[in-house]
């Protein structure tokens, strides 16, 4: 009972918060990688892999800067580097007043005119995945990848910002896991301006490292935030990475129906009353965006 009414006063305190379009939009302009992290259930994805139109990508951002869109997310599943467009549909989505844009990327293709395009595009923050406390570590997560050269483009990247005198973007090691964090601290603190720490989770019951751990707190990203899969595809969340619970798709219905259609509602009334086994993934979900 006390769960249940806890469960009660969270998701009431979001729904008060909630607009009638999202306030964050994350897109995946392509579900492409180029590497295979340890952690990451690619294996299981089922989906094409290709590159987002770009009628569709403006589309998406007109829309959202109509509504009042206060954050995009560039990735999704994916590397979003291997998308040659990307700095062209970012400044795309800046110069329509988004007011910030956000990219979490691989750094392995982080160099050379990307990394140029990136600057030029206005780009206000870019994560990248650097875990582990030393190159060994690094490689044996996240396969496909070297270590020293994702730190040196990283390092490079950020040097070229300052050296062109601006102050963004922001650029973020993003980690989530590490057999030493203060080692990790030093081995990164000369190439990016801060860590960001981040807690392992099971992708929605797509891996079982975690056991049967599961949360019963309503999840704020059924409230706030809206993902777009490459296909136009509306996902119930960043983590349903196979598509399995669409809930329109942007290429035939408008983002502000999608997002307050029938389906949605129920959603966010099965989180407010704290029911969430009654949806497979957040029933098998560890993580909860609150």
């Amino acid at each position: 009972m006390l769960t249940f009414l806890m469960s009660r006063v969270l998701a009431e305190s979001m729904e008060f918060t909630r607009t009638k379009f999202p306030r964050t939009v994350r897109i995946e302009t392509t579900n492409h990688c180029n590497a295979a992290c340890t952690f990451c259930p690619r294996e299981t994805i089922g989906r094409k892999k290709e590159f987002m139109d770009q009628q569709l990508f403006e589309k998406i951002i007109d829309q959202c800067a109509a509504g009042g869109t206060k954050l995009i997310h560039m990735h999704n599943f994916g590397e979003p580097l291997l998308d040659k467009q990307l700095p062209e549909r970012i400044r795309y989505a800046k110069d329509k007043g988004i007011p910030r844009v956000k990219l979490f990327c691989n750094g392995s293709l982080l160099r050379g005119k990307m990394a140029e395009g990136l600057l030029d595009a206005g780009i206000d923050e870019i994560k990248v995945s650097l875990d582990g406390s030393d190159a060994e570590e690094f490689n044996q997560l996240r396969i496909g990848l070297d270590h020293g050269s994702v730190v040196e483009n990283t390092r490079n990247f950020r040097r070229m910002r300052d050296d062109r005198g601006l102050s963004k973007p922001a650029v973020v090691a993003a980690c989530v896991t590490s057999s030493d964090k203060k080692k990790t601290e030093e081995l990164v603190e000369d190439v990016v301006d801060h860590i960001d720490w981040a807690s392992l989770h099971n992708w929605a019951g797509s891996r079982k490292w975690l056991g049967n751990r599961k949360i019963r707190k309503p999840c704020v990203r059924v409230y706030r935030s809206f993902t777009v899969l490459v296909n136009g595809d509306v996902a119930l969340c960043c983590l349903d990475h196979s598509g399995k619970e669409i809930l329109g798709n942007c290429n035939e219905t408008s983002i502000a129906e999608i997002w307050n259609n029938a389906r949605y509602r129920e959603i966010r009334k099965l989180h407010r009353d704290g029911k969430q086994e009654q949806l497979e993934l957040c029933n098998n979900c560890t993580k909860c965006f609150i």
